[in-house]
């Protein structure tokens, strides 16, 4: 756990992680953050706002994406919704909001795991890999709908089922402890202030 006597984080705009970590929301430093607690908020987190049924965590979405991209992205598909121990926000929802606003106030907190764990997700065959799963999902675990997905590419031969959020837990840390060789070094900081920073993907 973090300690600061200085600079108690403010409860309004820090959020208090599994276990015990401080992420403080405006000012995001993930350094040490335990990949365990992105694993249990994600296996906790339901998709598509809970319609799925049966019910299907973000955490099995990211196992699912990491096995649809070549080997060398698979880390970085694993990694892709990290960002959502926040909460999976259907994209209908970021869209009404403004998904470029969305995407610029969650920007800041997405760099932070993207310099704690090492991976770059921006990556045209990742966010494809992202798109086959969520039509996948669509076939497999939500209701016939007379809505327009053209948007999405055609689902995955395999059927999703789905396992429940305590093995998705373990699920998706098997996978990281798999993964993690691949994990990118942060670039490197000057000597001085602020070196020596936590290296990516320990848990």
């Amino acid at each position: 756990m973090q300690f600061d006597l200085l600079n108690k984080p403010d409860g309004r705009t820090a959020i208090l992680l599994p276990s015990g970590f401080v992420l403080d929301l405006i000012a995001p430093d993930a350094s040490g953050l335990p990949i365990t607690d992105i694993a249990l908020c994600l296996a906790s987190q339901p998709r598509w706002g809970g319609a799925a049924r049966p019910w299907y965590s973000v955490a099995e979405h990211c196992v699912m994406s990491s096995y649809l991209v070549a080997p060398e992205l698979a880390y970085a598909a694993l990694m892709h919704d990290c960002e959502e121990f926040l909460g999976d926000w259907p994209s209908p929802v970021k869209v009404m909001l403004g998904r470029e606003y969305v995407k610029e106030r969650v920007h800041p907190i997405k760099h932070a795991l993207r310099q704690r764990f090492g991976f770059n997700d921006d990556v045209a065959a990742v966010k494809e890999a992202d798109l086959v799963c969520m039509a996948t999902e669509l076939r497999d675990l939500l209701p016939a709908a007379w809505i327009d997905w053209g948007h999405l590419p055609a689902p995955h031969a395999g059927k999703i089922v789905p396992i429940g959020p305590e093995r998705a837990y373990t699920l998706f840390l098997d996978r990281f402890e798999e993964l993690k060789h691949l994990a990118q070094s942060p670039p490197r900081r000057k000597a001085g202030r602020g070196a020596g920073s936590t290296p990516p993907a320990q848990a």
